[in-house]
């Protein structure tokens, strides 16, 4: 939509069907944009006074178009905007990105269009009457409130996805603009540092003689309309030519997806790991760029009781990373916090990053957000991820999903995960992987199990999926009665480094035969991951374990969807297929790792 000065006035240099041969494209949703005369050097009003090209409208504003934007009527549909672009003109638009159905924003845009003249000829008058000169720009004025009121709506729509330029060039040479979105500093609630914002986005467009139809996509702006800050859309010329083009539509859209993407199969999902939250109105009460803010009375108590079952906990907020973090340590819940992605990226962009540092899958996490459209968000791109709305806080402690266990790992999981950060920090500065390792001083220790393992036991067979060798899980019964098996050799494995403890994070079911190892089962951590625990675990079973020496190796593995990681592990270390089993012969030493320390079930070194 644009705001013609007068539907009257027509342009015989463009034709009405010069955008005809475009065809309508399949939008479902668009948000409503106002696009008006601007300039690119404008410092208005103090700019009108000493500015050389001051040019003014019959609204008082600078002319930086010739004749302002002019309409070509087209029959049946919203006329073209022919413009000529004058020396730092510019065409702008406040923005917003809530997308209403494409037949309700023709409407209103139709009703806008009507009511803008009656609206400018009253302004004038008042104008003249009051000697105001701001009724001059009654209209403009109540597009941009109407506007702001779209950008705070939420309606829980998905954003945008495109943005649709259809120009018309009736010039013989191709004509280059440039089209730019960015934060809008003057209408910010409060002063946010730069660095602490969505970065601005700029593209060059080209419109070839004739017409065209560009199509961005608005992936590389999408942390600017998913931020809730106000911001502006410009086209300006590439350079100061004067320009002479005519516009079709310019607008946020959004295009339909391919129809023939099903859905797939809905799956239960497993035991959650991660409670991801939002700031304001879910965390805390109140929004943080517009003033003070007022946590939640059940947070401390919510944060300390998932923290003891073992859930992860994090945050993914739109907001000035700065302030939230201080707010969060003021309030004393940011220890609790493990990789808080804070910014102004899509909230399904701030799960994955959190999934990645923290090296959980994203289906075994929970989103809590009062946004209805943030949650529609998250919905849509990560349909694996379990979303809610903060009004199931104080149920949350409840949730099947959220029960964990409470044992000494789970009680130190968040501590593990920061040491983790810790030694990922200090890696950076060793260009050899395992001459870091090494310097970590990591200790192994393999033992059989006692019957205080039996909740950590569960947890592993339960919950592992990307080093778990054979694919089972086992119920708590069926674990106790391998538990209980006095002829089965079962084995767990703590780890610790200079950094802390791991805790318990594998465990193994294994049987010798004559020459012959077997592990039938083996569960590890991915906390450890990388860290050369399996290899450790073979070289201790087949070579340190008490039994006699073995030449050969069997693992049970079988592949899943999730333990790909595993299959890794065994084709680095030799192992082929064989059958349904993966086995190597080996000779003294093959596995040995002389970076580990290994402990046996005495806590003596038995490598180094």
């Amino acid at each position: 939509m644009f705001q013609f000065e007068t539907l009257a006035k027509t342009r015989p240099g463009v034709a009405a069907d010069a955008l005809n041969a475009l065809p309508e494209p399949d939008a479902k949703a668009e948000a409503l944009l106002s696009w008006i005369e601007h300039c690119v050097e404008c410092a208005a009003p103090s700019c009108y006074k000493t500015c050389d090209l001051y040019d003014p409208t019959p609204l008082g504003k600078c002319r930086r178009f010739e004749d302002g934007i002019v309409p070509v009527a087209r029959p049946g549909r919203t006329p073209l905007a022919e413009i000529r672009f004058k020396r730092w003109g510019k065409l702008e638009a406040q923005g917003n990105a809530t997308p209403l159905p494409v037949e309700r924003a023709r409407r209103a845009e139709k009703w806008i269009r009507r009511a803008s003249g009656p609206v400018n000829r009253l302004g004038r008058v008042m104008a003249k009457l009051t000697r105001d000169g701001r009724w001059a720009t009654a209209a403009e004025v109540l597009l941009k409130k109407l506007n702001n009121r779209l950008q705070a709506a939420g309606t829980g729509q998905k954003l945008p996805n495109a943005f649709i330029a259809d120009i018309y060039n009736p010039t013989s040479k191709p004509q280059k603009l440039i089209l730019t979105v960015n934060v809008d500093q003057g209408r910010l609630a409060r002063p946010i540092p730069i660095e602490q914002q969505p970065r601005p986005f700029r593209t060059a467009i080209t419109a070839q003689p004739g017409p065209n139809r560009h199509v961005i996509p608005t992936t590389e702006f999408q942390a600017i309309l998913g931020s809730g800050l106000p911001f502006l859309l410009g086209l300006t010329v590439d350079g100061d030519e004067t320009t002479h083009l005519a516009f079709g539509r310019l607008d946020l859209v959004w295009l339909a997806e391919d129809a023939s993407k099903a859905d797939a199969p809905a799956k239960a999902r497993p035991n959650a790991k991660c409670v991801v939250f939002d700031l304001d109105n879910t965390l805390w009460k109140g929004i943080l760029l517009e003033g003070a803010v007022e946590l939640r009375a059940e947070i401390a108590e919510l944060f300390r009781r998932l923290d003891e079952r073992g859930i992860l906990i994090s945050v993914s907020s739109k907001n000035a990373a700065g302030d939230a973090l201080a707010q969060l340590k003021a309030f004393g819940v940011d220890d609790y916090l493990l990789h808080p992605q804070i910014g102004w990226d899509s909230k399904s962009e701030g799960l994955r990053r959190i999934a990645a540092a923290l090296d959980i899958g994203i289906d075994t996490f929970i989103f809590v957000d009062d946004n209805p459209f943030e949650r529609a968000e998250v919905e849509q791109v990560l349909p694996m991820v379990e979303v809610l709305p903060e009004t199931a806080i104080p149920a949350l402690l409840d949730h099947p999903r959220l029960q964990g266990a409470v044992t000494p790992e789970s009680k130190a999981r968040r501590q593990m995960y920061k040491e983790a950060a810790a030694r990922e920090v200090a890696a950076q500065s060793f260009e050899d992987y395992t001459a870091f390792l090494k310097s970590c001083g990591i200790r192994v220790s393999i033992r059989p199990d006692q019957p205080s393992d039996f909740d950590r036991i569960a947890e592993l067979v339960q919950r592992t999926n990307q080093l778990n060798f054979s694919g089972r899980k086992y119920g708590r019964d069926e674990i106790a009665a391998i538990l209980r098996d006095e002829d089965q050799a079962r084995f767990v494995v703590d780890v610790a480094d200079k950094f802390g403890s791991y805790g318990t994070v594998g465990f193994c079911l294994a049987n010798w035969t004559s020459d012959t190892l077997t592990i039938e089962d083996f569960m590890l951590s991915c906390r450890v991951q990388g860290k050369f625990i399996e290899q450790a675990l073979v070289w201790y079973l087949s070579e340190a374990a008490g039994r006699a020496a073995v030449s050969r190796v069997v693992v049970n593995f079988r592949r899943t969807d999730r333990n790909a990681a595993a299959h890794k592990v065994l084709t680095t270390l030799g192992f082929e297929p064989e059958g349904d089993v993966y086995a190597r012969d080996i000779v003294p030493g093959q596995f040995r790792v002389d970076f580990l320390a290994v402990n046996n079930q005495n806590g003596q070194d038995i490598a180094a």
